[in-house]
């Protein structure tokens, strides 16, 4: 007697979908935060108490020439005092992590766990940004004359790109993250030092980061920030190239 087989049950093969849903976003989010250099955001809220110190202090001095200064050092922590936190922030979101060749290998890959690191690192700066430009506009700062949102987003996230972009690549050619810092941090420093230097030089104006300091109501002002956004995407760009070989880059971060 011949047994009867039933016939075979077909099963259609479901097609995962590349999206992922919000449950999963925030759990995925929640497990980057958890491997993010927290020391570094202790010293980032650090620096913004202390700048809140000073000019508390510079307003209460009640001198026009306080004022002035207490101007400044606002203009200078929201454009390169938060550029340069960016970069010392994305120069250590992959030299040094342990899990580099774990994440090379899952189906996130490198780029989205890159992208999700830094997202939510522009997400803290920017809280930490936003709050300490209420609490100096509370106070009365004057950034411009002309002093609209547009003009503040731009006075902060110009220099936040153009700096975080080259902190990370620094950091991936040295193989350091603190060389990375350091490399950012050069050019900020050279402005600041040489702007008496600089600003009469018509070609070097528009790549001067921290130009909002001296020349917020200038007309070379908008010219300026589209160079430094125009910078820092090339930069991305340069970090995007570094990235596709993933055998050189576990070879250079090891």
């Amino acid at each position: 007697m011949h047994n009867v087989i039933s016939p075979a049950v077909e099963y259609s093969g479901v097609t995962a979908s590349p999206r992922i849903s919000w449950r999963e976003a925030i759990l995925l989010a929640t497990y980057h935060i958890r491997l993010l250099n927290w020391w570094l955001f202790l010293l980032m809220a650090l620096g913004f108490v202390g700048s809140c110190g000073v000019f508390w202090l510079t307003a209460h001095t009640a001198t026009l020439v306080a004022l002035g200064r207490g101007n400044e050092l606002n203009r200078f922590v929201l454009e390169s005092g938060a550029g340069l936190v960016a970069s010392t922030l994305t120069s250590f979101l992959v030299v040094g992590d342990p899990m580099l060749e774990v994440m090379m290998t899952t189906r996130t890959g490198i780029y989205k766990v890159l992208a999700w690191r830094y997202l939510l690192t522009l997400m803290f700066l920017l809280i930490f940004s936003a709050t300490y430009l209420a609490w100096s506009l509370w106070y009365g700062t004057t950034y411009t004359s002309h002093q609209t949102i547009l003009f503040i987003l731009f006075t902060w996230l110009a220099p936040v790109l153009v700096m975080s972009m080259l902190g990370l690549l620094g950091a991936l050619m040295t193989r350091n993250a603190t060389l990375g810092a350091v490399i950012a941090a050069l050019p900020l420093m050279a402005d600041l030092f040489l702007h008496d230097d600089l600003l009469p030089i018509a070609l070097c104006r528009p790549f001067i980061i921290p130009f909002t300091i001296w020349e917020h109501d200038s007309s070379d002002w908008w010219l300026n920030r589209f160079v430094l956004l125009g910078c820092a995407l090339m930069l991305a760009l340069c970090c995007w190239w570094w990235l596709r070989r993933e055998e050189r880059l576990l070879g250079n971060l090891r």
